[in-house]
């Protein structure tokens, strides 16, 4: 009798010939291929053969990188919507970490189930969120300092999460309902969130005239949660901070401290946002919160549900429309969408350039979107190509080598990403190939959701998933779980 024989197991092989490899350390640019088989890096060499039925991707004049990581990404939120991601793999992203600003609605492996049930063309990784546990534990009763038995429930959900694979703690001290917690609170927390060498990032209480506080603050909860920190996209919002890039980024020199940054002088949020007050009837906030950001017309409003012929105008031409004053326009949008009655964003120019490419050169600080799937900022669909068509080919604020770090390494090494974010042997094939002349993103504030150029291929965990500028309808990307 002759036993039957087992069929060979061939493993899928890809070789991207004659690219320019820019590894993603910092280290200068070489000329090599790279073989990838099954999910993994096997091999880099000037001149790779091709081996027998093997996909061959020619990079000639194309730069190789690792693939792209944002650092504050809200991808999750539309991801079942849009599970092939084209507004981020076109941007040349891998990898989006979520759970940002303090959102939580679930404990994270639910998280993760959820996301892995969309069968996603990105990767996710994911941080644990103070607002929403606070929300979750408070209920509606979340304007007041938790007591003692409140916290330990918090601390105990977010060492949970931690032993789920969730990369740290996030919060939103900005917004309802973390704005009404104190520093031991958080402190509290973070501790709980210290464990697997996790990691506190924290959109600040604020990121205008108190940015400096807001940012002492954070540094007093890495250090008595003996955890590091990280300032997600750090801005300095209003005219009374504009100027002051340099010492902000040089608190990221600090052991401990390291910060993200989207490439674009207008930020996106509710209109709440413009003011740390809660004293919302009172009109004197709102006269000092348009002089910061230089009055009505730098303000666009990006949705508001309760009258869509708002969407995509300004205050100001709100206001002509209207015969309202500013003023009371913002307070009407507040009133609307209050208690669940409808739902705000706003887009607001408050930047400086000059602040902006500060950070963008500061060593420590790594690049993040804050943008989401479809969402009304342009963030969303054109941040990474921004950086490297904007600051690296025009106006030269970094050079690409560095760009492609602060892209890759450096948010892989800080958010403990293992065998992630660099082009190296055995490490993760998430690559992404780009045409470094022609690369452009194309969103703008009134046409958002405009996809990006440039990119011709992006390969997760092995497989292509965009391939000559277009989605392969490859869905293979992963749950990235913190030490997993």
């Amino acid at each position: 009798m002759i036993a039957a024989l087992l069929p060979l197991t061939i493993t899928y092989s890809i070789l991207i010939k004659g690219g320019t490899v820019i590894d993603g350390t910092g280290a200068p640019a070489i000329k090599a291929d790279i073989r990838v088989q099954g999910t993994r890096i096997i091999e880099i060499a000037p001149h790779l053969l091709p081996l027998d039925n093997e996909k061959i991707i020619t990079a000639t004049n194309l730069v190789v990188a690792p693939g792209f990581i944002d650092a504050h990404s809200h991808a999750g939120g539309g991801i079942n919507d849009d599970p092939l991601a084209v507004s981020q793999i076109t941007q040349g992203i891998t990898t989006a970490v979520a759970g940002q600003d303090g959102g939580w609605d679930e404990p994270i492996k639910d998280y993760f189930k959820s996301l892995e049930s969309a069968k996603p063309a990105i990767n996710f990784a994911a941080f644990t969120g103070h607002g929403g546990i606070r929300a979750h534990i408070l209920g509606e009763n979340y304007k007041r300092l938790a007591t003692a038995d409140e916290v330990q429930k918090m601390t105990s959900i977010v060492a949970q999460d931690m032993k789920d694979g969730a990369l740290g703690l996030s919060s939103g001290l900005e917004y309802d309902p973390g704005y009404y917690s104190n520093t031991e609170e958080i402190v509290a927390l973070a501790k709980a969130a210290r464990v697997n060498n996790g990691l506190y990032i924290s959109h600040m209480r604020d990121e205008a005239d108190k940015t400096f506080d807001a940012i002492k603050e954070l540094e007093s909860i890495s250090t008595q949660a003996g955890i590091p920190a990280q300032i997600s996209h750090i801005k300095l919002g209003s005219a009374a901070v504009w100027g002051q890039a340099k010492q902000a980024a040089a608190q990221t020199n600090l052991a401990n401290i390291t910060a993200d940054v989207y490439p674009y002088t207008y930020w996106q949020s509710t209109i709440a946002a413009l003011s740390p007050s809660r004293d919302w009837d009172d009109r004197k906030i709102w006269v000092k919160a348009l002089a910061d950001v230089g009055g009505p017309a730098n303000i666009r409003l990006s949705r508001f549900t309760p009258d869509t012929t708002w969407q995509g105008k300004t205050l100001e031409e709100i206001s002509q429309q209207t015969k309202k004053d500013p003023i009371t326009i913002i307070q009407e949008i507040l009133n609307r969408t209050k208690d669940g009655k409808g739902s705000q964003s706003v887009v607001v120019t408050a930047m400086l350039e000059s602040d902006l490419e500060t950070f963008i050169r500061a060593p420590r600080i790594m690049f993040c979107s804050d943008g989401s799937i479809g969402g009304s900022h342009p963030r969303g669909a054109g941040t990474f190509p921004r950086i490297l068509a904007r600051y690296v080919r025009e106006r030269k604020t970094i050079n690409i080598v560095e760009a492609i770090r602060k892209m890759t390494s450096l948010t892989a090494r800080t958010f403990g990403l293992k065998e992630r974010g660099e082009i190296k042997p055995n490490y993760i094939a998430d690559i992404t190939i780009f045409d470094p002349k022609t690369i452009q993103d194309h969103a703008t504030p009134t046409d958002p959701k405009a996809l990006s150029t440039g990119v011709k291929v992006v390969i997760v965990s092995g497989q292509i998933t965009l391939s000559n500028g277009k989605p392969t309808g490859a869905r293979n990307g992963k749950m990235i779980r913190k030490n997993q």
